[in-house]
């Protein structure tokens, strides 16, 4: 039974009692245009702007006498500014009738008048003016910017940057780190160039160092995916971080190698897939010990192609043979046995390399003994893969004589000559970087307890002392780079480009129709 519409009742909503929290008011200063920094009042209404600092305080400022077309000269430099910049005593200023301005002067050392020159601005440079004898930033200014590079040199040296007991974030601790890497592996900068556009009273810290964005590498190395569709293209779950120093844009842009011609012919001979590694190898052998074995030009290559397509040959070619006989005898005096004079269209020859492999240690099984032991009718009928795995054979076993490795001894020691060269190069050259260096310290430390005549005389010396302190760096970098240009040409022996996730890529010299790179792949 439904219910009468009487006996519904109506209810409009209250509205809700918003309870605000107490909020206890702010301390303001009932003077917005004054504040205190220290012993210095700010005024942005009644005080005096220095055109130096740009400040507008209520402490002593001298104005300029200069008389222009419109007026007398508006401008006024603070007491430290005066000082510091252009050593000269604010009060006594004031106190001459005739005092001109630096600016009207035209030696206003200020960021916007140098800049307005086409200079660079000169920073905070009251200590270094101090540390060089100077008495202002204009006198350090006068003697060049070797003097400024060579004050500020010997200033990092002092640790005038020293922390003092101020806490500081992480990241400034990271960038802190990394700048005292820095300054103990390069030493002193010599082309240091003063950083910052601002000048002196400013309220710059002057211990800072530049700090570095870490919390953006880190926000973007702990970056976790949100979307289906970038977790599909990330291939994990979706809680999992990116890699590192890798962005969702990147990830997907997988750098695809152009396909390679597979390789067939080496040296003009042509060869089934598996033999192509061991013309290779017999190649460089060849290449590496053409001195020893006395090869001439185009043998090696004529060799392997005599190998290849020797079966419709009568006889063994004479180079095949003359070589396979120059191996077998540098085996023979390992062994303390009398090389024999082998016949080159005998069977002799032959059958002591199948002797030779059944005395081996390392003897292969896929080795023809059978055939050999027939002679040169028994090797003609090997198979071109046969015949190289001989070959090579031979090349290893050569490889563990005396000759060969007293040899190769020799060859190092030559080549590690000019390498020996660079190093010796290179530590003379620190030794006299490192030697003027302190002499340069000595004369900055001196010109800062000495008057400014005796600072004076030493600027000239100070420059020679930089400009071979530069050379003696440039001649160890040239030898650094002599070494790594050693380094990467080898000795004897033939380096891959680049190994990488199985792959192997190589630079050979004409092996294979002048082909620039060749990629070997380990199964």
């Amino acid at each position: 039974m439904a219910a009468s519409p009487e006996s519904f009742e109506v209810l409009e909503p209250q509205p809700l009692e918003v309870i605000a929290p107490e909020v206890n008011a702010k301390k303001c200063n009932p003077m917005p245009r004054v504040r205190v920094v220290g012993h210095r009042i700010y005024d942005s209404e009644n005080g005096k702007t220095c055109h130096q600092c740009r400040q507008k305080t209520m402490d002593f400022a001298a104005a300029c006498k200069q008389v222009k077309k419109k007026g007398p000269c508006p401008i006024k430099y603070c007491r430290k500014c005066l000082l510091n910049r252009y050593g000269e005593n604010a009060e006594e200023a004031e106190g001459k009738e005739d005092w001109i301005c630096p600016k009207c002067r035209g030696i206003c050392n200020c960021s916007f008048c140098r800049k307005k020159k086409g200079e660079m601005p000169t920073g905070i440079m009251a200590h270094i003016a101090k540390a060089s004898g100077c008495t202002s930033v204009h006198d350090l200014l006068e003697k060049g910017s070797d003097m400024v590079a060579a004050t500020q040199a010997i200033l990092k040296m002092n640790g005038s940057d020293k922390h003092q007991g101020t806490k500081r974030s992480r990241e400034t601790d990271a960038a802190d780190k990394v700048a005292a890497k820095r300054d103990e592996s390069v030493g002193i900068d010599l082309n240091a160039v003063p950083g910052g556009e601002g000048d002196e009273n400013i309220g710059v810290d002057l211990n800072a160092r530049p700090s570095v964005c870490i919390k953006k590498r880190r926000k973007l190395q702990h970056c976790v995916k949100k979307n289906p569709a970038d977790e599909r293209s990330h291939g994990g779950d979706s809680n999992e971080p990116l890699p590192r120093n890798e962005s969702p844009d990147v990830l997907n842009n997988n750098i695809v190698l152009p396909r390679g011609t597979p390789v067939t012919t080496i040296a003009g001979a042509q060869l089934d897939n598996e033999d192509i590694g061991a013309a290779i190898q017999f190649l460089e052998f060849c290449r590496a010990f053409a001195e020893i074995f006395q090869i001439r030009k185009e043998h090696p290559e004529r060799i392997l192609q005599d190998v290849v397509g020797g079966r419709e040959l009568r006889l063994v070619s004479s180079v095949v043979a003359e070589f396979h006989i120059k191996l077998l005898s540098v085996i023979q005096e390992e062994k303390g046995k009398k090389p024999l004079a082998y016949m080159r269209d005998g069977d002799a020859w032959v059958v002591d390399v199948g002797k030779c492999i059944s005395e081996s240690a390392f003897t292969s099984k896929e080795l023809p003994l059978d055939c050999l032991n027939q002679g040169v009718s028994g090797y003609k009928n090997l198979s071109p893969s046969c015949k190289l795995r001989v070959l090579n054979f031979l090349c290893d076993e050569t490889l563990c004589t005396d000759k060969l490795r007293n040899w190769i001894d020799m060859q190092n020691d030559v080549a590690a000559e000019p390498m020996n060269a660079a190093r010796e190069k290179v530590r003379a050259a620190k030794e006299k970087e490192k030697r003027l260096k302190e002499r340069l310290k000595d004369n900055m430390d001196k010109s800062l307890l000495s008057p400014n005549e005796t600072a004076a005389l030493n600027c000239e010396e100070n420059k020679d002392l930089i400009s071979q302190i530069k050379e003696a760096q440039e001649v160890k970098h040239s030898a650094i780079n002599d070494m790594a240009a050693i380094a990467k040409q080898g000795g004897l022996w033939t380096k891959p480009l680049i190994v990488e996730k199985g792959l192997a890529y190589w630079k050979l010299d004409g092996y294979c129709d002048n082909a620039t790179i060749l990629l070997q792949g380990f199964v």
